[in-house]
């Protein structure tokens, strides 16, 4: 039998993507419609819950696959189709890479940002409590204020980062979210945008980004943690399958599966799902910082 190496599984599939993208932007209206159409506040908050589900899909997972260039096969359409996934969550491919590349090549160094984003959540202090910070803390608005002033990776410190000269991320970004916004206002939606896009990116989105986070790094044997669940690697392109993806950045998605099954299937630090992985987070192994 043929054994696989790496460059078996890179490929990039232009057909993948746009079906990808089209299954998350779908998702969000058709949730949003309903919730329109039932007008009741259970369905609602169900509904932002949902939304911020598929936004955390399409601008955390698909913007981190343009961010490696597995996106498109096109590479400059990684960059130039950033309005599709990016800008939407407030964020740009440039921006990305500026806080994700270093953390692939210096996993926990102080050169990561996760290692000084996880003092300022205060995991490692001697009295943390864990089910608070786990759970709590990020329903309660943390998340909201982590995704605004996150070490290293809140909007604001984008913001600042960012070149606003003529044709430049900045001012690309800045366009859009005026004519987004224009547009809501001069329909008479703006509460449409408001209800349905902001509300679900400043809470459910920032607690998908903050449990992430967390969960992939946080409290492993090998640096890296894989959650190899079947149904929320099926609604966020294979994301939890974070160990080969660190190993191999340059393979996409959706070979992500059958290439943690070739060439990384004994990893030490596989989860089973949410609950699974906060059990693997309460382990009472020595608390280090993660490393590989």
């Amino acid at each position: 039998m043929k054994q696989l190496k790496p460059s078996d599984f890179v490929e990039q599939n232009d057909l993948r993507a746009f079906l990808a993208l089209f299954r998350d932007w779908s998702a969000i209206f058709l949730v949003a419609a309903f919730s329109i159409w039932a007008n009741n506040l259970f369905v609602y908050f169900l509904a932002i819950w949902i939304i911020g589900f598929f936004q955390f899909a399409l601008g955390e997972v698909l913007t981190h696959e343009a961010t490696h260039y597995n996106l498109f096969k096109q590479k400059e359409w990684n960059e130039n189709l950033e309005f599709l996934y990016a800008f939407p969550v407030v964020t740009t491919i440039f921006y990305y890479r500026q806080h994700h590349w270093p953390h692939h090549k210096f996993l926990g160094k102080e050169q990561d940002y996760l290692a000084a984003y996880y003092e300022q959540l205060g995991v490692y202090k001697a009295n943390n409590n864990l089910p608070f910070l786990f759970f709590i803390k990020p329903l309660i608005g943390f998340s909201t204020f982590y995704l605004f002033l996150g070490v290293r990776t809140g909007i604001y410190h984008e913001l600042k980062l960012l070149d606003y000269h003529p044709f430049q991320s900045g001012c690309k970004l800045s366009i859009f979210w005026l004519l987004i916004i224009l547009t809501f206002l001069l329909s008479g939606n703006i509460n449409l945008l408001i209800l349905y896009w902001f509300i679900p990116l400043l809470w459910p989105f920032a607690c998908f980004i903050y449990w992430s986070e967390l969960i992939d790094h946080f409290n492993t044997q090998s640096g890296t943690r894989s959650n190899i669940s079947f149904l929320p690697n099926l609604l966020a392109h294979n994301r939890g399958y974070h160990y080969v993806h660190h190993l191999y950045p340059t393979i996409p998605w959706y070979k992500l599966p059958e290439a943690h099954k070739a060439l990384c299937p004994d990893l030490p630090d596989i989860a089973n799902g949410f609950f699974d992985t906060y059990r693997q987070l309460t382990k009472n192994h020595e608390m280090q910082r993660y490393r590989l």
